[in-house]
């Protein structure tokens, strides 16, 4: 066996190590604890969210800043694409009318040429006739000249019809620009400026977030609650322990419901007991040969 032969790439059989070389088709990575981000970070700028810090009613913090540059720029996009769709409608309103008016028109025409009995509706039957007597006689080749001066399509035209640039064109369909400001941080979903909630973090000398109750530090490891009416931030111990059983919040006590508790979304610590998505995926066109 010769050196070449051990090579890598010597062999008749596509690998899967060649195959994740490519970077074609669906790629998969094990997410480790670097590319978490941390509970308190804002998912718009992917930094530690500043005060004001607000959440989304499905637990996501972001910067307040951030929250309404985001859903400012959404209503004008969403503003922007109903502007184009009316003018889009007015087009096509006003091809549709210059349709009917030529129609209209050349239906004109033909009626006055038929009161003046100037109508060539018998003349042109009768070129068609001969046209296709001539055709019939001449044989096959005179059949194709006739259909290339009559403008007709022959097979040897159309021989490469499943090309997209053979493809017949077609305008896109016409959508009504139907949609609302969401949220992207996960599944998209509805976002309201007035369901905004302010969170109010506890943080220590050192920069920590903490419990107000038990004083333990709030990590991506930790399940951590939210209480909508005041935005305070507890450990979800803390909050089926002292929370819910007094149905008050255990730092200013205003009054708390069970559906008023949140929980803030993280995504893990890169273990599979922390939770969070642990293998991120992409979808690519796969190798063609």
């Amino acid at each position: 066996m010769v050196r070449h032969s051990k090579n890598n790439t010597a062999s008749s059989v596509f690998t899967y190590a060649e195959r994740q070389m490519t970077g074609y088709g669906t790629q998969q990575r094990r997410l480790g604890r670097d590319a978490k981000r941390g509970f308190d970070t804002c998912y718009l700028c992917l930094s530690r969210a500043r005060e004001p810090v607000m959440a989304c009613p499905q637990g996501h913090v972001s910067c307040r800043e951030c929250v309404l540059a985001s859903i400012l720029e959404q209503k004008q996009a969403l503003a922007r694409d109903a502007q184009q769709h009316e003018a889009r409608l007015a087009r096509d309103r006003q091809a549709r009318e210059s349709e009917r008016a030529a129609s209209d028109a050349r239906e004109v025409g033909r009626l006055a040429l038929h009161e003046v009995g100037l109508s060539g509706a018998g003349g042109s039957k009768r070129a068609l006739d001969e046209a296709a007597a001539a055709a019939a006689a001449g044989g096959p080749e005179d059949g194709k000249r006739a259909r290339a001066r009559t403008g007709g399509s022959s097979s040897s035209r159309q021989s490469s019809f499943w090309l997209p640039s053979r493809a017949p064109a077609a305008e896109p369909a016409l959508r009504a620009p139907g949609g609302e400001v969401q949220c992207h941080a996960a599944a998209p979903h509805r976002l309201q400026l007035k369901r905004l909630v302010q969170v109010r973090f506890r943080t220590s000398a050192a920069g920590d977030r903490l419990c107000p109750s038990c004083d333990r530090a709030l990590l991506n490891s930790s399940t951590i609650d939210l209480l909508r009416p005041c935005g305070h931030v507890l450990c979800h111990r803390c909050t089926e322990t002292f929370v819910l059983p007094a149905a008050a919040c255990f730092v200013c006590q205003h009054r708390i419901r069970p559906s008023d508790v949140v929980r803030i979304a993280s995504e893990g610590t890169g273990f599979a007991a922390a939770g969070g998505p642990m293998v991120a995926t992409r979808y690519d066109s796969a190798l063609q040969a």
